[in-house]
Parts: C-alpha cells; structure tokens; sequence
C-alpha cells in the first residue's frame, strides 16, 4: 500500500507499506504490533496530537500532577489477555493496580451497591440491599464458575465453530445447557426475572452496560452471571490509560512500524475493490 503526502508526515514523497492502519486506537496498534514484528512494513496514521484513541489522559490543571482517564478507565482483566504478554507491555512502560472496589453505585438514601474484587465483600453489600438478591447473586456466581472457567474462557481463546456445532456441544452439559438458556434472554430480562430490588437491578444492569452492549438484547443474558464469576477483574494503568498507548507506540517502533500523530488522510485509493493507499 502507498502513502503519498499525509498530512503532518515529515519525509517527503511517496512512500509504501505492507500496511496503513487509519486510526491509532488500542486495537490498530495491537494489530500493528504483530504486522511489525511479523516482518511487515506499517504505518499507523492518527489524526489527533496523540496516539491512543480512547485510552486518553490529560492532566487538569496543567502542571498539577492530577491525571483524568477522559475516556478509557477501568481494563478489565488486560493483563491476562495474551497480546500483553506477547507485546511485553511492561517492558515497554505499562503496568497495571487493581482496586479492591471496582465500582459503586451510590443510592439517594446513603447506601451504596458496591462491586468488589472480594465476591463476599460484593454480595454482603447487596445483602444491605436485599437478602433476597443477595442470595441469588450468590447462586447464579456459583453456578457459572464452570460456565466461565469450562467454557467461556475456552471458547475465547481458540476460533469459532459453526453455531450449529457449538449449540449440540453445549447441550451435552448440563453447564452447557445452562449457558444456553440464560444467553436466550437480554441482560434486562435477566435481570428483571431474577432479581426484585429496583436498585439492584440498576445497579447490575449498569455494570454489565459498561460492556456496550444492548441491554434488550437477548443474547446476551448470561453476561451478568460470567461477570460475576470472572476472574478478570477491573485494572487501572499506572499513570492513566495513555500509559497503555505509549507502551503499544513503543512496540510498534521496536520492530520498524511507524505511527504519525496529526495525520488526516485526503483520501482513500481505491483500485476494483480493494484499497491500495
């Protein structure tokens, strides 16, 4: 693929790559990472000051050492995802706390919802709630530690199978069949069969929005129950999510890719049906 005049690039004429990513977020540079160190030749161009896309942080006021993730906050479970280990991301800077309390939700008459990485901590403050719910949040966390550990943890780290495969798969469990029938329902219908508390009830469902899924989506019902048997908690970047992004920069550059900041494209080249440039 050739580049030829990008704005904010500094060498001047044409030149060509094995790969242009458009767009400098965490997954392009993942992507690029790999291009590189697989022996391609890569160019990430970004149009902002700074490379990161979402994992932004800016520091207000101005000298005053406060950081703000404006963006990207909470990275659940990163650590443990194999590009950070194949990327060495801690080599290249980042490197990861993670709060015993992940999230709260603050109720008007002073209590609060709290998501910890103790279970016991969280569903002793959902008891303060509900007994009830925090009963069933109890069960429906025993209930899918296999799911998670059995199946969804596998499932994610190998490719896809026909839908029709996976389904006869799943149904050879009684695990499986399990996860079948939650992932019928939407979070919403999950939520509102399984638990009475209104509070509750937002509280979870906004916890699994975080995930940017449609809530009435069915499909996704068993969300809440994998989160609560994750081992994947929330993690935070020492100094803000940029650090993250500064890390991935500096595996891309190891290995010869380059990334330009304040670079908008004119235009893509198109020649049949593919894009060269």
């Amino acid at each position: 693929m050739r580049v030829a005049g990008a704005l904010g690039m500094s060498d001047a004429g044409d030149r060509t790559y094995d790969a242009i990513l458009l767009g400098s977020g965490h997954n392009a540079l993942v992507l690029q990472a790999y291009l590189a160190k697989a022996g391609l030749s890569t160019l990430c161009l970004e149009r902002n000051a700074v490379a990161g896309g979402g994992l932004t942080t800016v520091e207000r006021p101005a000298g005053s050492g406060f950081r703000h993730n404006i963006h990207s906050f909470f990275h659940r479970g990163v650590t443990q995802m194999p590009w950070y280990r194949d990327l060495e991301m801690e080599r290249h800077g980042a490197s990861y706390i993670e709060p015993e309390l992940n999230v709260a939700l603050l109720l008007s008459d002073g209590r609060a919802i709290e998501w910890w990485t103790d279970f016991d901590r969280t569903a002793d403050s959902f008891a303060e709630i509900d007994a009830a719910d925090a009963r069933a949040l109890r069960r429906w966390r025993d209930d899918f530690l296999p799911i998670v550990a059995d199946i969804l943890t596998r499932e994610a780290q190998a490719p896809p199978v026909e839908p029709a495969v996976r389904r006869a798969r799943l149904e050879s469990s009684a695990e499986g069949r399990l996860l079948l029938a939650t992932s019928e329902l939407s979070p919403l219908e999950f939520v509102q069969r399984e638990f009475r508390h209104p509070a509750v009830r937002a509280g979870l469902l906004f916890f699994n929005g975080l995930r940017e899924v449609d809530l009435r989506l069915p499909g996704f019902g068993h969300h809440i129950p994998a989160l609560l048997a994750s081992v994947g908690k929330a993690q935070m970047c020492v100094g803000g999510s940029a650090r993250l992004a500064d890390a991935l920069v500096s595996a891309v550059e190891e290995t010869g890719g380059r990334v330009v900041t304040n670079a908008e494209p004119r235009r893509i080249l198109v020649e049949g049906s593919r894009a060269v440039g």
